[in-house]
């Protein structure tokens, strides 16, 4: 737990490379399935093109902005609830965001992270298996 904890907190800041130092090269991100575009980010260079991009939708998107609720040990899986107020960089309207991410952990790497909106769905996600 203590991996996603350390991992996620630096991506709350946009230390990318501390971000990724915990995580297996094949990581595969998931965005969330109603997303305008899911996506599914494999490896590396996938994961920094995700953040990339997410950068440029919002204003100071990784100034520590996230505030995680707490992170539920799930055996390989940690659920991780967040949320964030963000300011759209075009727009500059702000809006609250709450989203959970599952986070799988095999052999101390994190291989997966999938999207979803709330707590219950990605515990629901998690012991269905998906």
């Amino acid at each position: 737990m203590e991996i996603v904890r350390r991992s996620m907190e630096a991506f709350a800041c946009g230390d990318i490379d501390a971000f990724l130092a915990a995580h297996h090269p094949d990581i595969e991100w998931r965005t969330a399935a109603d997303e305008p575009n899911p996506e599914t980010f494999r490896g590396s260079d996938g994961v920094r093109r995700f953040a990339a991009e997410i950068s440029e939708a919002w204003s100071g998107r990784f100034d520590d902005l996230m505030k995680f609720e707490h992170f539920i040990d799930l055996g390989e899986w940690v659920v991780v609830p967040w949320k964030a107020r963000l300011r759209g960089r075009s727009s500059g309207i702000e809006v609250e965001v709450c989203e959970t991410y599952a986070v799988r952990v095999e052999g101390g790497r994190i291989v997966r992270v999938h999207e979803y909106r709330t707590r219950d769905e990605a515990i629901e996600a998690v012991r269905q298996g998906r």
